[in-house]
């Protein structure tokens, strides 16, 4: 363990969400020792550099809420510390994974969702790295989509073996709406959400969006739909997934997404 970035610049960083903190890292060929980096913003999750392929780079992966238990929730994840340990590694790209509430009616447990578009309802959530200095930030500031073009293509080229298939499906755009938590959302809170033009509900991608923007790194996330949202299963039987097989379907994903 180490609280210095190793001199090698890695491609990409891999944030793990639900049931990450459940996986066996091990078929994934871990290589060299974990590092867990300290940063202006506190300590950063342990990061633990995969090389499943031995022809291609190791990518570097962390699991947002903790390393071998859930050891705490979205609303209390140092996602500061989480971004800039990718900028001192060098990463120029960072795909995440995040379980998610279907609001849209067509949504099911179990879909895979590449979001193109954002909504924050987050109210208490730094979004900067101290850039207090709005003028500047915004100078020169031509149209940016919430998520990198380039980064969710990674994702979809990556998942397009599994799209339309009987067994999965997977979106290619949706708006996800980010709440503050860690409580869940009222059946009002959905509506509104979904009148606004919201179809997936998360508690984890604000400030990550905003962050990584902000050092310039290419961000992108892939959503598993964990649930129904509260007040959206309409005749449906309630259901959820939040099980490790979240994360036995989306590493192996974005690890692929990573090579692009």
């Amino acid at each position: 363990m180490s609280g210095h970035a190793p001199r090698t610049t890695h491609h990409a960083l891999i944030i793990g969400g639900t049931a990450a903190y459940g996986l066996d890292l091990a078929p994934y060929r871990p290589v060299d020792d974990p590092i867990a980096l300290d940063t202006p913003y506190g300590p950063a999750p342990t990061i633990t550099f995969l090389q499943p392929d031995s022809k291609r780079p190791p990518v570097a992966f962390c699991s947002r809420h903790g390393a071998g238990q859930l050891a705490r929730s979205a609303a209390f994840v140092n996602q500061r510390a989480i971004v800039w340990a990718a900028k001192m590694l060098g990463v120029n790209a960072i795909y995440s994974w995040n379980g998610v509430g279907a609001i849209a009616s067509h949504l099911e447990v179990g879909d895979l969702i590449v979001p193109d578009d954002f909504l924050d309802f987050t109210r208490t959530r730094t979004t900067t790295f101290d850039n207090t200095d709005l003028i500047a930030a915004q100078e020169g500031s031509a149209f940016r989509p919430a998520f990198h073009p380039a980064a969710r293509a990674a994702i979809l080229t990556a998942a397009s073996s599994l799209r339309n298939s009987e067994t999965r499906r997977v979106y290619e755009a949706a708006t996800y709406v980010c709440t503050e938590g860690p409580r869940l959302e009222t059946a009002s809170e959905i509506a509104l959400y979904h009148r606004a033009g919201a179809d997936i509900v998360g508690m984890t991608l604000s400030p990550e969006v905003f962050l990584a923007q902000e050092v310039g790194i290419a961000y992108a996330s892939l959503c598993y739909v964990t649930n129904y949202a509260t007040g959206r299963a309409g005749e449906r039987p309630p259901k959820r997934d939040f099980g490790v097989n979240v994360a036995r379907v989306c590493l192996p994903l974005l690890l692929s997404a990573s090579l692009h």
